[in-house]
């Protein structure tokens, strides 16, 4: 009497039958995320993405741990807060009209995000390797929407700003600022790979700038001394300073 293969031994050949399962697929976007955004922390100089993409890291080599499960989980939590952040700034870029760099960018991070989350919640049931090729695809689909939408996207014109602020390194690279009461016009211009603000609770302003982007906020000022900040949690210890208006 032959042996009764047992159900794990089952669920494993199933899961590895195919040319492609979902666990590779979520292997594979996970290498991607790992080289992509250690690729932007080198080149720009970021802490914060040296930091996610280390947590990619971790989590690909937890996948590679026993079941996996730990890997999956911490794969799909990361994937799922780049890809919220990262859909908006391509959005946003585009609609902005900013340059075709600055929304690649984020489009290149989005459709590797939602294929890497695809991938790890299926994974999650060692589902098929049939559905592997619609995750990727429709990864492929979000990068060349956004490569598309960019070229076609009219440029916005903005006028001169009195100060122009740059996040660099998730810092801004002047504390200080002054500018005449009245009217003023401030340019805020991210290098960075994720989201920054430029805040002054007293004057009601929040200009929000995504990757890669420009934006402008006027707001009128009295005399006096206010303090700008970055509202992103973690941000604030250090991106501080203050705006004098005379």
């Amino acid at each position: 009497m032959q042996n009764v293969p047992a159900t794990a031994d089952i669920h494993e050949r199933r899961a590895t039958t195919g040319r492609l399962t979902w666990r590779r697929l979520l292997s594979a976007t996970a290498a991607a995320a790992v080289i992509a955004i250690l690729a932007i922390a080198a080149w720009r100089g970021d802490p914060e993405a040296a930091v996610i993409a280390a947590g990619f890291a971790t989590g690909l080599a937890l996948l590679r741990w026993r079941t996996g499960l730990a890997g999956k989980l911490l794969l799909a939590v990361l994937f799922a807060d780049v890809l919220g952040w990262m859909v908006l700034g391509t959005i946003t870029n585009i609609g902005a009209g900013e340059q075709l760099g600055a929304v690649l960018l984020p489009a290149t991070l989005s459709g590797i995000s939602v294929t890497g989350l695809i991938a790890a919640v299926v994974s999650l049931r060692d589902g098929a390797a049939s559905g592997a090729a619609i995750a990727a695809a429709f990864g492929v689909t979000v990068v060349v929407a956004g490569a598309i939408a960019a070229v076609l996207a009219p440029a916005t014109v903005t006028g001169a700003a009195d100060l122009r602020v740059v996040s660099e390194k998730v810092a801004f690279d002047q504390t200080t600022l002054q500018a005449p009461a009245g009217q003023v016009t401030i340019e805020l211009a991210n290098r960075d790979l994720f989201w920054h603000t430029f805040t002054i609770d007293d004057l009601g302003v929040d200009l929000a700038v995504p990757v890669g982007g420009h934006r402008q906020v006027n707001f009128e000022a009295d005399p006096g001394t206010y303090r700008f900040y970055c509202r992103i949690p973690g941000h604030e210890a250090r991106m501080a300073g203050t705006l004098t208006v005379r």
